[in-house]
């Protein structure tokens, strides 16, 4: 059987309010974040949590770990990002360019944001009557 995460999302005056399944809460447009925003924020949360994981596997530990997330829009044709860039600024202690990218390519195979992104994924509607 999938396992199935749940969010709820209300509609108010001028955002939305979009609840998980622990009750935390987020606020989107308003004075939150776009939910573009939160896509971008998802990916760089996710593949983060993912690659400190991969590195502490390895035996590393980063000093820094910050990474910056850009969305290119696509420019006609449905409103999405065609690219994301992502850019990882690492330091720790006897890690290699090279290791840093096979612990990369972890990453992006291991973090189900990345992989939800690079497939097409099936979204059904259905209606309260």
């Amino acid at each position: 059987m999938a396992d199935t995460q749940k969010i709820t999302a209300r509609a108010l005056e001028n955002s939305f309010l979009c609840v998980d399944s622990k009750g935390a809460e987020v606020s989107v447009r308003g004075t939150g974040p776009r939910a573009t925003d939160l896509l971008l924020m998802s990916v760089a949360g996710c593949s983060g949590s993912v690659l400190k994981s991969v590195l502490a596997k390895e035996g590393f530990t980063p000093r820094k770990l910050e990474m910056t997330f850009e969305g290119v829009r696509a420019v006609g044709g449905p409103p999405r990002f065609e690219t994301i860039n992502a850019h990882y600024d690492v330091e720790c202690s006897g890690l290699t360019e090279d290791k840093l990218k096979e612990c990369l390519e972890a990453t992006e195979l291991a973090c189900p944001v990345i992989q939800t992104l690079n497939v097409k994924t099936n979204i059904t509607f259905t209606l309260n009557k």
